[in-house]
């Protein structure tokens, strides 16, 4: 019987353990995902703010490099 009892106590604790680790690693976890989050927003900021500064900045207009492309595309498929 008291080999049961000792039995017992060990498998509690060593899963005790067990789970004790497994939480903490999911909150670090959760910290570097809830750090690696705030980063991109902050770079998602910059950004905004940089392209609002330089179409502030210039009067000149801007064609998208993927018109280009589209045009082109379309001009190779036309002459085939």
């Amino acid at each position: 019987m008291g080999a049961i009892v000792v039995a017992f106590a060990a498998g509690f604790l060593l899963r005790g353990a067990q789970l004790r680790k497994q939480k903490s690693r999911v909150c670090e976890l959760e910290k570097e995902m809830m750090t690696s989050h705030s980063e991109i927003l902050d770079l998602h900021k910059e950004k905004l703010a940089l392209e609002k500064q330089l179409k502030g900045a210039s009067n000149i207009p801007v064609i998208p490099i993927t018109a280009k492309e589209e045009k082109k595309s379309d001009k190779s498929t036309g002459s085939k």
